[in-house]
């Protein structure tokens, strides 16, 4: 059966399927264009389940403020081509809106409202349909906590400062300093107590087995617990501008920091 190349090429288009598949889908419905989709919508079913388990190594993350709302997705998929694919990026601003259309709000995506979890998981579906590769929405957030959100150029790494009262450009350099940099935690006070345990026993010992003297123990003890922690510890971490100063030092005492989240993959 000879094949209308039109055809051929509008099934392409529309599905993304591989060509051969695409003709061989025409052949089959008997040059029926909306026959030869949902042969290979059939065929792409099969495939998926195989692909499920195949590694999405790939990603981009995305954050919005609209409207009092702050609205975040990470989606992963298995390449950098399909990564950079304009049907993969509206696919996550699909899902952003939608997001940004709940009154329901939460922190992630275990936690999102049962029949939005479910409406996000058809709208993946059908683009892994479309673009033929694996992909897994891998969390999401939704809040209406006052935040500057910051998106680094390429859609890798997104960061959102949780702040109170109106000054966004230090809520905007605190957002710049967290997708650098990565802090584990706010401030010292937010380590948890057995990690600070588990340092201090091994620091402690380190100085007794150096010889050092009991009574300036305690003191080299907390400098060693600052130094180490220091690049972990958001406030305590240099200011990428200025390498003399650490992030409390361009914080203004009037202004509340309350928390943060850095958006990445890896």
């Amino acid at each position: 059966m000879s094949i209308d190349i039109n055809l051929l090429k509008q099934l392409r288009e529309t599905t993304f399927a591989p060509l051969k598949d695409c003709k061989d889908a025409l052949i089959e419905a008997n040059g029926d264009l909306q026959q030869a989709q949902e042969i290979l919508k059939e065929k792409w079913v099969l495939k998926a389940g195989k692909r499920s388990d195949r590694e999405t190594k790939e990603w981009i993350v995305k954050v919005v403020s609209q409207n009092g709302k702050i609205a975040w997705v990470k989606l992963l998929c298995e390449t950098d081509f399909v990564a950079k694919n304009e049907w993969f990026i509206k696919l996550c601003d699909d899902i952003l809106d939608k997001l940004l259309s709940e009154n329901e709000f939460f922190l992630s995506k275990q936690d999102a409202p049962t029949n939005l979890s479910e409406s996000l998981d058809v709208l993946v579906k059908e683009a892994v349909w479309a673009i033929w590769e694996n992909m897994q929405l891998d969390d999401i957030i939704l809040t209406n906590e006052n935040g500057f959100v910051y998106n680094h150029p390429g859609n890798k790494v997104a960061s959102i400062v949780f702040f109170e009262w109106a000054n966004s450009d230090i809520a905007k350099e605190i957002a710049l300093q967290v997708a650098a940099m990565n802090p584990s935690y706010l401030d010292f006070d937010s380590v948890p107590s057995d990690i600070i345990s588990k340092m201090e026993s091994q620091f402690r010992q380190e100085l007794l087995d150096s010889g050092k003297p009991e009574n300036i123990l305690d003191q080299i003890l907390k400098w060693k617990l600052t130094k180490a922690l220091a690049e972990d510890v958001l406030l305590e971490q240099e200011y990428i501008r200025d390498g003399s100063k650490k992030i409390k030092n361009i914080i203004p005492e009037w202004f509340q920091l309350k928390s943060y989240i850095r958006l990445a993959v890896k």
